[in-house]
């Protein structure tokens, strides 16, 4: 269903959780200017009746048309957030574009983030909808938890923590066509220690529904091991202590 930018039914989606007639002329205003022409209620979640991509803590998700005819993602800063912008998360995702991670930041405002739409699913939806396709098998598995730990690994050489991967079916999708998007940089932060290979590993190999789908395709020889190769790269963040992460999820040790 697509409603133009103005349309008052999704005005409560433009300033959420509550209606505020000066923010949401603002937010208009700046709308217009990026050039969204349309929103497209699509996505998983609902508010108000209203299918959206996502509700966060800080933010709302909405799939949105532009003058150009493109779909992009819209982030919008909840009204009751207690984060007063999100400037700090465009600052980090953008660091991330640099090297190709997280989805491309095309515009934003203060409290708006226009960005690339990823077309997919959480990983935990991907992997069941693939096992039940017949499709997945140990070696594509094997790709998958590799791309995504090169991801983090390039994460925490950039000095970025994301903040939130150990919650990995709401932060890493999988398009259509196999991208891995490491997505939602509101909690990230260049001003703690990263942890994003181990945190991840965690949620892909030891702990958690995802961890228990890939347990199907991949065996892990050893947890104490695995678990010592952890420490190792928390203790000293070298390529060859992460190699040997890689080393037990490849069964080359």
């Amino acid at each position: 269903m697509k409603v133009e930018v103005r349309s008052p039914l999704i005005s409560n989606l433009i300033s959420y959780p509550k209606f505020n007639s000066d923010e949401y002329r603002k937010r208009i205003l700046d709308l217009e200017k990026m050039g969204v022409k349309d929103v497209i209620l699509e996505g998983f979640t609902q508010l108000y009746e209203l299918k959206i991509l996502g509700k966060g803590h800080s933010g709302i998700v909405l799939k949105v048309n532009t003058h150009s005819g493109k779909n992009f993602a819209l982030k919008i800063r909840r009204l009751d957030s207690r984060r007063k912008d999100c400037l700090t998360e465009v600052n980090n995702q953008k660091l991330t574009n640099l090297v190709g991670i997280g989805p491309k930041i095309l515009e934003n405002t203060q409290d708006l983030i226009l960005m690339e739409f990823i077309k997919g699913k959480g990983i935990f939806d991907w992997l069941v909808d693939h096992s039940n396709l017949t499709d997945l098998n140990k070696k594509r598995v094997v790709q998958i938890v590799n791309e995504i730990l090169e991801q983090c690994y390039t994460l925490d050489n950039l000095n970025l923590d994301h903040g939130e991967l150990t919650r990995i079916d709401n932060h890493i999708m999988i398009s259509n066509k196999n991208q891995i998007s490491i997505i939602d940089f509101e909690s990230s932060s260049t001003k703690r220690k990263p942890s994003n290979v181990t945190s991840v590993t965690q949620a892909l190999l030891l702990s958690g529904a995802v961890s228990k789908k890939i347990s199907q395709y991949i065996k892990i020889k050893s947890y104490d091991l695995l678990l010592n190769q952890l420490r190792n790269y928390k203790k000293i963040r070298t390529r060859l202590h992460f190699e040997n992460i890689l080393s037990e999820v490849n069964g080359k040790r």
